[in-house]
């Protein structure tokens, strides 16, 4: 392979003509896709339309230019720098065909979370396509793979001879992988620490597409929490254009984007966390303590989100005079058998009763003092970002709780008791300012999102406030392109996880490596508590800026 001509075939003439073919299909394809969506027979009005989305392919001309840049090394590679460009053509392509599918009319018996649900289904799929082949696998994510293959083709999940044989070498291309230190060996059989639902999930994905089928089905309950989130703000009256504007916030600049098609608990968490709120609206109180029970298969971390929606579960059984007794009978045979499960799972692995058990730790080790402030703002910036870069939920929502929580919204007190709770005890987390805080958000961006529309539903066109939510939303689209466009800088450990720090801080001028130290080391500073707390009072001082006009302007109408 030459240093210009990463990929030589391409450039012949069987590969352009396999090229073309491939294009035409897919082009043909969208236009049906489209055509399908929007309820219309004609398909070649709209495939002038389609054409245009494909314009980005003209940035192929660029491939001279990005060249000769140099990137940090391990990067600067003509394969890299060729997979740059494609992923940049291809994200730019989604956004544009996925924007057409949400502008104009739809199909008329389609609710606004069905419409988002699809085309989060072609944006997330889409994107793993292409990070799931590109993308080399990091942190958790070639383990809880391992485990997968271990029970297709072991048929148990001792995992010694897997990695003596190395079987992770079908999926993970990084060398040779080690297990980790808080595995469990019990006469000479190696069981991973990490948990098994998320395992069980992809299981079926796995078996028929190996990693891109495991990918596929992550990034399809990706689209599903979206479309669950929308469901439930639907079903407690949000409508117009501000449930529009949350559904793109959702689709394009969220963690959902980033997140989807990564083997990790938390999307399946955020999929339970929505339906949980759905559960929870209708009071169908047997199928949410059976959804909160599955809530601890995804994670042992996700006891911080059971115990406040059991907490509120049991106050609203309580509040059903006549049916209580009914009711909690039904939500205690919901809730103890995945429970019950699990238990006898971690009984017959580990010899214990509990995850806590398996991992030899005192119940106080979960709730250090020392560890609280490093976990609070290490929740607001992390190494690998941390929240500034998902501004337009984690700060306007600031904004949206306080006006939910004044409001009459049956679920006011759900979202934001259960939001302040899991954020308050995720600070004691002892990894938190160590490793990727945005990560263990993503669970609860339906909740973050629930609380985002009532802030979205005030802005009015042209005011100063709408002005800044358009430029932290826009910014939050362009950084979640640019992390998805780039497989690398995706949750991806490569050589260094900060090269989008790295190369913005060099590009922008601004010193934001040296600055903040979490974002060179696992150490948090003092600097990092100034640039943190800078962040939470501007968002503060905003949000009273915020409401205080809201209500001037109410009194005087």
């Amino acid at each position: 392979m030459s240093g210009s001509d990463p990929f030589p075939l391409a450039f012949s003439w069987p590969g352009v003509l396999f090229l073309g073919l491939l294009c035409g299909l897919a082009v043909a394809f969208e236009a049906w896709l489209a055509g399908w969506f929007k309820k219309e027979k004609k398909v070649l009005p709209l495939l002038g339309r389609v054409l245009w989305t494909h314009g980005p392919w003209v940035l192929g001309y660029f491939w001279p230019v990005l060249e000769k840049i140099n990137l940090p090394d391990p990067q600067n590679t003509p394969l890299r720098k060729l997979e740059i460009l494609l992923g940049v053509i291809l994200m730019t392509h989604l956004f544009l065909f996925v924007r057409l599918l949400l502008s104009g009319p739809s199909r008329q018996d389609w609710r606004t979370s069905k419409i988002f649900g699809w085309a989060a289904v072609v944006l997330f799929t889409g994107a793993t396509c292409w990070t799931a082949t590109v993308c080399d696998l990091s942190g958790d994510e070639p383990h809880y793979l391992l485990m997968a293959y271990s029970l297709i083709h072991d048929h148990d999940l001792d995992l010694s001879n897997n990695y003596a044989n190395k079987d992770y070498e079908q999926f993970y291309h990084r060398g040779d992988l080690e297990p980790q230190g808080l595995e469990h060996v019990i006469n000479g059989k190696r069981y991973s620490h990490h948990p098994l639902g998320p395992v069980l999930l992809v299981l079926p994905g796995f078996a028929l597409l190996g990693r891109l089928g495991a990918s596929l089905t992550m990034a399809l309950l990706a689209a599903l929490a979206l479309y669950l989130t929308l469901r439930v703000l639907e079903e407690t009256g949000a409508q117009g254009w501000p449930l529009h504007a949350v559904g793109m916030v959702g689709l394009a600049s969220s963690p959902f984007l980033l997140y989807a098609g990564l083997i990790f608990p938390e999307i399946p968490t955020a999929c339970l966390a929505a339906l949980s709120l759905f559960l929870f609206l209708k009071k169908r109180w047997g199928w949410l303590g059976s959804c909160l029970g599955l809530l601890l298969w995804m994670h042992n971390r996700n006891m911080l989100l059971v115990m406040p929606l059991l907490a509120f579960s049991v106050y609203g059984i309580w509040k059903e005079k006549q049916t209580a007794s009914k009711e909690a009978g039904w939500f205690a045979l919901g809730f103890t058998p995945p429970v019950l499960l699990l238990s006898l799972y971690f009984h017959s692995v580990y010899g214990v009763w509990t995850p806590l058990g398996a991992h030899n730790e005192p119940f106080a080790s979960l709730f250090r003092l020392s560890h609280f402030w490093d976990g609070f703002f290490g929740l607001l910036l992390d190494q690998e970002c941390g929240f500034w870069f998902h501004f337009p939920i984690f700060a306007m929502a600031v904004t949206g709780g306080v006006i939910l929580w004044f409001s009459k919204n049956p679920l006011r007190s759900v979202v934001l008791g259960t939001l302040v709770f899991y954020y308050l005890f995720m600070s004691f987390y002892e990894n938190l300012g160590l490793t990727p805080a945005t990560r263990y958000m993503v669970g609860v961006t339906p909740l973050w999102l629930f609380a985002l529309y009532p802030a979205v539903e005030r802005l009015k066109k042209g005011e100063p406030w709408t002005w800044l939510a358009v430029f932290s939303f826009s910014a939050g689209v362009f950084v979640n392109w640019i992390l998805a466009a780039v497989p690398w800088m995706r949750y991806n450990k490569l050589d260094g996880e900060n090269w989008i720090l790295k190369i913005a801080g060099s590009f922008l001028h601004l010193p934001l490596t040296s600055a903040e130290p979490a974002f060179q080391a696992p150490v948090v500073g003092m600097k990092s508590y100034l640039i943190s707390a800078f962040w939470v009072g501007a968002t503060i001082v905003l949000t009273v800026l915020y409401l205080r006009d809201k209500t001037r302007k109410f009194k005087h109408r």
